[in-house]
C-alpha cells in the first residue's frame, strides 16, 4: 500500500516539525505501507485564508498526480482539510483529511469534542467545517493558544518556548473541558506532533485525539474498503466528477493557466481524435 501524505507547509518553513512527522508516521503506519510526505510549493502557513487557498492548487496537483503515479490513497494532513472536497471530485482513490477524520474519530471516543487550535485565525474555519460535517451538536467549544504556527515550530527545540506552549495548550484544553468536552482535538498536525513528541496524551482525564495516527489508520482502512468493494467515493452528487468531455476541452487550459501539470496529463490522456 502506498500513501501520499500532504502537508500545507514546507520543510524549509518547518525545520523541526517535518523531521518529527516523518519519524512518527513511520512508527504508526502498518509495516507493509509506504508513506511519502510532501509539502506544498510555497506553504508559508501564515494563517490567512487568501494564501491558504493559493496552496490548494499544489494540493490538487499532487493528488491528481498521486493517482496517476499509482498511489493507493491521499492523506491531507492539515486540520482545515484544504481542497478535500475538490480533490475527491476528481480522483477515484480515497482522499481523507485530518480535520474530518479527527472529528469523526472523536465521536467514537466521547459524546462531545473540542478543538484547540494554535491561533484565533483558524476559529472561523473550524466552525465552518464542523457545520459542513454535520457535527455542531457534538462540538463543546473551540479554543486557541494564542501562538503562530512558526512560534510553535520553534518550541520543538527551545525549552522555554516549549514549556510556554505546553502551558498555553493545557489552559485552552481545560477551558474546553469546563464547557463539556470529553475529547480534546489538538487542532493541527504541527500541534499534534508537538504533543506526541512530549508524550502528552491527556488533560485531566480527557484523551487528546492523535490526529496523525487516526488519519494514517483511516486511510489504510479506506484503501482496503476500495480494494474489496471496487470503489470508495460516491459520484452521485457532492463528489460528482467532471465529464470526460469537460476534462478534454478545459483540462489542458486550466492546467496551463494555473500550473497544474497533473491535470494537463489527465486531459492529454483522455484526448481523442
Amino acid at each position: 500500500m502506498k500513501i501520499l501524505y500532504l502537508s500545507m507547509s514546507r520543510e524549509e518553513y518547518s525545520p523541526n516539525y517535518f523531521p518529527y512527522l516523518r519519524s512518527y508516521i513511520d512508527q504508526v503506519k502498518s509495516p507493509d505501507t509506504e508513506v511519502e510526505l510532501r509539502g506544498t510549493r510555497v506553504g508559508r502557513i501564515d494563517s490567512f485564508r487568501f494564501f491558504e487557498v493559493l496552496d490548494w492548487v499544489s494540493i490538487m496537483d499532487s493528488a491528481i498526480s498521486a493517482q496517476e503515479d499509482g498511489f493507493d490513497a491521499v492523506a491531507i494532513g492539515n486540520i482545515l482539510d484544504p481542497a478535500l472536497r475538490e480533490v475527491r471530485s476528481m480522483v477515484d482513490i480515497p482522499v481523507l483529511g485530518l480535520g474530518e477524520t479527527s472529528m469523526l474519530t472523536s465521536c467514537m471516543m466521547g459524546s462531545q469534542f473540542s478543538l484547540v487550535g494554535v491561533n484565533p485565525y483558524f476559529g472561523g474555519r473550524f466552525e465552518e467545517n464542523v457545520a459542513k460535517y454535520g457535527l455542531r451538536e457534538r462540538l463543546a467549544s473551540i479554543e486557541c493558544m494564542g501562538l503562530t504556527p512558526h512560534e510553535l515550530d520553534a518550541a520543538y527545540s527551545d525549552p522555554d518556548k516549549r514549556q510556554a506552549a505546553v502551558d498555553a495548550f493545557t489552559a485552552a484544553a481545560r477551558a474546553s473541558l469546563d464547557k463539556g468536552a470529553e475529547v480534546v482535538i489538538p487542532a493541527g498536525g504541527r500541534l499534534t506532533a508537538f504533543l506526541n513528541m512530549l508524550d502528552i496524551r491527556e488533560v485531566d482525564g480527557a484523551p487528546l485525539l492523535d490526529g496523525t495516527v487516526s488519519l494514517v489508520a483511516a486511510v489504510e482502512a479506506a484503501v482496503r474498503v476500495r480494494r474489496q468493494s471496487g470503489s470508495f467515493v460516491s459520484r452521485r452528487r457532492l463528489y460528482a466528477r467532471a465529464p470526460e468531455s469537460s476534462i478534454r476541452q478545459a483540462g489542458a487550459e486550466y492546467a496551463e493557466r494555473y500550473r497544474i501539470p497533473a491535470l494537463g496529463r489527465l486531459a492529454g490522456e483522455t484526448t481523442t481524435d
